[in-house]
């Protein structure tokens, strides 16, 4: 009876501690492969998600979105919970965005690093850490593409505006005019290849005037200097010149002012002559008359000498 009431605590205690070997083995292969528990709550638009949609690190799967949902503290936010596996590379650095996946059109949450620490992110599933969430390449081109919309709108706006009726048939004008122009610049175009030929004549003539000129101003700088030893030379001469008479000027003022009353006399002797010549042009011949005879000398008259003119 003892040996078999042995047997039977043996037993049991060999059962109690193998379903205890079990459950703990179970417990710690549980705490091993629990998954990291973390939240995301946003402003942002998160469409395209959902329970069960995929989060991805680098393109690999790393867990997925378990609960989703607006955050009961502001309902003008949305809430999600993401569970991901142990090993996954999460730290202060890490921040979650909206991306497609392939062609399918599906969107995923897709988790990246950025600027910061690298330390890890240490979490608890009864207080998860928060992941910030950023815009993602989705929100911004629908940002954007709202933006362009709202400046194409008000573009046309304004385009409306500026052309009303008046505007339009002003615009009209001015085409007619550009298209007016664009026909002159195309004649012009076709006159520019003669144009050009003719600028080309033109600069090669003008090289060769310019070689001409060169050539002359060369040989012209004997002529210049010629021309500048002549100028010394009048220069010279000239003063020479002025030296000579200056000199003749002390030296011939007093003899020609005696000479000029010497030809005065003479002239007026001359004058004397002619006249006397030309009352008895017979003296030329017959030489001067005698003087009639004076008182005492033969043939003198008394009668004649006192009335001579009654000859």
């Amino acid at each position: 009876m003892e040996n078999r009431t042995h047997a039977i605590i043996a037993v049991s205690f060999l059962v109690v501690f193998s379903l205890g070997a079990v459950l703990v083995y179970y417990w710690l292969s549980n705490q091993q492969n629990e998954p990291l528990v973390y939240e995301i709550v946003t402003s942002q638009s998160v469409g395209g998600l959902s329970a069960q949609s995929k989060v991805e690190f680098k393109g690999i799967e790393v867990g997925h979105v378990t609960q989703l949902g607006f955050d009961p503290n502001d309902r003008a936010k949305v809430k999600m919970t993401i569970n991901l596996k142990p090993n996954t590379y999460v730290t202060h650095a890490t921040y979650a965005e909206v991306a497609m996946q392939g062609l399918t059109g599906g969107s995923v949450l897709e988790l990246k690093l950025g600027k910061g620490s690298n330390a890890p992110l240490a979490t608890d599933p009864r207080h998860p850490a928060r992941i910030p969430m950023r815009e993602g390449l989705i929100g911004s081109l629908m940002t954007s593409a709202r933006a362009d919309m709202q400046q194409i709108h008000e573009l046309l706006t304004s385009a409306n505006k500026i052309l009303d009726a008046s505007n339009r048939e002003h615009v009209a004008k001015s085409l007619q005019q550009i298209d007016a122009v664009t026909r002159q610049l195309a004649t012009i175009e076709a006159q520019l290849p003669a144009l050009v030929q003719n600028v080309q004549r033109s600069v090669t003539q003008s090289h060769a005037l310019l070689a001409d000129a060169d050539k002359a101003v060369r040989d012209a700088q004997p002529t210049i200097r010629n021309a500048a030893q002549l100028e010394a030379s009048v220069e010279a001469l000239a003063r020479s010149s002025r030296q000579l008479s200056e000199k003749l000027n002390r030296q011939t003022v007093p003899n020609f002012d005696a000479l000029s009353r010497n030809l005065l006399r003479t002239s007026r002797q001359l004058d004397e002559l002619l006249r006397e010549l030309k009352a008895k042009p017979q003296s030329l011949i017959f030489g001067p008359p005698k003087p009639p005879p004076g008182p005492g000398e033969p043939g003198f008259k008394r009668g004649e000498q006192e009335n001579p003119g009654h000859e």
